[in-house]
């Protein structure tokens, strides 16, 4: 009987009997302990979204929880009593001590316990118990002169803990540089907290503290935090749900993916993701590095294979799935229409195909195929199968707290002009940009920053969701808002062109097999998207780092049996799309032949370019553009793509281009025709949707920091 059905039985018992809901809460309690203590994984997992007289609440905490539980307990085989979640009013300093107790502490084969704990909430300096020294604290849920907890006293809890195989997880900052709110961001710290008699420290000037933080050393077993304690963390609102950025990025690849053998891997692949490094001032980390380059991510490896999402419930002719496996990147792009494939136990029995209705945020509505109301049951896995997409999806861009409401009017009115993008709330909607002017603080921030010129200040311009500037974007001042819309259309396509094809991202699902690994001359790859079984973690975790201009490799490997056909595409620091591959100085005669079983290096190698003089191709090829987030794009499939090949040729005849990179001049109208030509005409829905096999299309991304 699972837990959920005996405690509604028990209340039932409970209310008969006349007994009141204190012998209820007791008996719940002992049950939960009993089971507890017979499981060999635990997890207690934290999450508070409100706090007492917090005016602007946290979004994301208690689905963070979420994302790991489900997580947990079908991709790690977790028991659901092995799991006990404390949120918002539930998770008091009390509550969490008696958890570390009474559900982690059980005595029964400890030393052969796996415990996951996690927090995701506010975190904060504190004034120390020295002179001048400052403690990190967690922010529990209580009035707030008793609610915090120190981090020393956190790691202490864990620390008394039978078993080494303990992975925590900090999703928070204590570092707190305002504003909070930043476009799409929230920070989870607040501002620090100084002795009573001490004069209070400006929350604008940090540092004042620094040089005496103190990060005390480790709890035992692994820890994985959001940031260091010098640095911000925060969470974002993805497509349709708020979750903290490491969160969300971190269970979701431990979903869609298969793991390596060893954590250090995957955790390098989700700090190395673009969400990532659009918020610059996030830096996660990963304590415990010799124990990760031994051991399984939570210490276990999943006992089934990489998935999109998994079955909760079953109602009558509907389903409802979990979607946490599917990159944000393509989530906002998914229609209803999209068919899911079970997992079923036996591989030679057929699986009739789920056919998303609807979907909100993470949780979709699905129907069998064929209108069977038959199911698999709770707990199936399910993979992306066909993935609807729109061909009409929009720019979303957002507003800048900073500007006046008579701007904002003029902005959004003359955005509207454009059928292809809208305006949109980043502290509701995912957005893919802000708009807004650079205020003096702004200048003031970016002037240590590599600027072709000076930014004017009242000037409009354009940023990342995370206010992070994109580069050359910055108008004049005195600009009107109709005209600085004009002015940045063709930018705003560019952004909007990216934003299509990262729909199509799907490399850890295709079974086209394509691995791509960056590398510098003489040196071993320091980068790859989708690493193989038994791959090793680069001395250097984190975001790639190349300097500008060095020689830098691309080496693509076809892993599957057909040829593919494609393109390798670079959205630079100014988030224009350039076309890297095939090259003009070939005429674009064919697209990019990846040949099965084969390679190739772009740019090839000087030994090749002997062999090979008219596929000479500068060695800076892929570091010779502005400092800043760059991202390598390739697109492939079994098909020739010879429509978008032939509107690349006219293209560039129409530019005079005849080297690479050669920069997109029609970025939606070119990115429509490669996107018609990856895709087919969805069966039923909307004109627009189309369907994405993943047979016969593959997309992978490359991201990396040019210095």
């Amino acid at each position: 009987m699972e837990r959920r059905s005996f405690l509604q039985k028990l209340l039932l018992a409970a209310a008969g009997l006349g007994l009141s809901p204190g012998w209820l809460t007791r008996q719940a309690r002992r049950y939960g302990q009993a089971l507890a203590a017979t499981s060999r994984k635990l997890a207690l997992l934290i999450g508070i979204n409100r706090y007492p007289g917090e005016g602007s609440p946290l979004q994301g905490c208690v689905t963070d929880v979420e994302l790991q539980r489900e997580l947990l307990l079908y991709r790690f085989g977790f028991e659901p009593a092995g799991i006990l979640a404390l949120t918002d009013g539930a998770a008091t300093p009390s509550a969490v001590q008696a958890a570390f107790a009474e559900h982690l502490g059980g005595p029964s084969q400890a030393a052969e316990k796996i415990v996951v704990v996690q927090f995701s909430g506010y975190g904060q300096w504190r004034a120390g118990s020295a002179p001048d020294q400052w403690q990190p604290a967690l922010l529990l849920s209580g009035s707030e002169s008793s609610a915090a907890m120190e981090l020393e006293r956190f790691f202490q809890l864990v620390q008394n803990l039978g078993t080494a195989q303990v992975t925590t997880i900090l999703d928070c900052g204590f570092t707190h540089i305002p504003p909070a709110l930043r476009g799409n961001l929230q920070l989870r710290s607040r501002p620090p907290v100084p002795p009573a008699a001490s004069k209070v420290l400006d929350p604008g000037q940090p540092s004042s503290a620094e040089g005496q933080q103190v990060w005390h050393p480790r709890p035992k077993g692994l820890l994985i935090a959001a940031t260091t304690p010098q640095d911000l963390a925060a969470e974002a609102a993805w497509p349709g749900f708020h979750a903290g950025v490491l969160t969300y990025l971190l269970t979701q690849y431990l979903w869609e993916t298969t793991p390596p053998a060893r954590l250090l891997v995957a955790f390098n692949q989700v700090v190395s993701r673009r969400e990532l490094g659009l918020f610059s001032c996030q830096h996660p980390t990963l304590e415990g590095k010799e124990i990760a380059r031994r051991v399984p991510p939570y210490f276990l490896t999943p006992s089934q294979t990489a998935a999109s999402g998994v079955i909760q419930e079953v109602r009558g002719s509907r389903a409802q799935v979990w979607l946490g496996g599917i990159p944000a990147a393509a989530l906002c792009g998914l229609q209803p229409g999209t068919l899911l494939a079970p997992f079923v136990a036996d591989p030679a029995a057929p699986a009739t195909p789920l056919l998303i209705r609807s979907r909100s945020g993470l949780l979709a509505q699905v129907q069998a195929v064929g209108g069977e109301d038959q199911f698999p049951p709770v707990g199936t896995l399910v993979r992306e199968q066909l993935r609807a997409l729109s061909s009409s999806l929009k720019l979303l861009v957002g507003l800048e707290d900073s500007l006046g409401r008579v701007e904002r009017v003029d902005l959004t009115n003359a955005i509207a002009g454009y059928s292809w993008m809208e305006t949109a709330n980043p502290r509701e909607r995912q957005v893919d940009c802000l708009l807004g002017r650079i205020t003096p603080e702004m200048a003031a921030a970016f002037q240590g920053d590599a600027l072709p010129k000076p930014l004017e200040v009242g000037s409009y311009s354009l940023f990342w969701p995370g206010r992070e500037l994109l580069l050359n974007s910055c108008g004049p001042a005195g600009e009107a808002a109709t005209t600085a819309v004009q002015r940045l259309a063709s930018r705003l396509a560019h952004l909007l062109a990216a934003k299509r094809l990262r729909t199509t991202l799907n490399a850890a699902i295709s079974p086209l097999g394509v691995v791509g690994e960056l590398s510098t001359r003489g040196k071993t790859p320091s980068w790859a998207a989708r690493p193989p079984q038994g791959a090793s973690a680069p001395a250097e975790l984190g975001m790639p780092r190349f300097l500008r201009g060095d020689p830098l490799y691309l080496t693509l490997r076809n892993e599957g049996e057909q040829d593919l056909f494609g393109y390798l595409l670079m959205v630079d620091s100014s988030g224009q799309l350039q076309l890297l591959a095939p090259v003009p100085q070939d005429n674009l005669a064919l697209p990019l032949r990846l040949e099965a079983k084969g390679s190739l290096t772009i740019p090839p190698p000087p030994e090749m370019a002997v062999r090979e003089p008219r596929s000479v191709l500068n060695p800076d090829l892929l570091t010779c553009h502005a400092q800043g987030l760059t991202e390598l794009l390739f697109v492939a499939s079994t098909r020739p793509l010879s429509a978008s090949l032939e509107a690349l040729k006219a293209m560039a005849r129409q530019q005079g281009v005849t080297r690479s990179p050669m920069l997109l001049s029609k970025p939606l109208e070119w990115t429509q025709i490669l996107f018609e030509e990856l895709t087919y005409r969805a069966e039923e829905g909307a004109p627009d949707l189309r369907w994405l096999d993943p047979a016969q299309s593959v997309t992978l991304s490359l991201t990396y920091l040019l210095v």
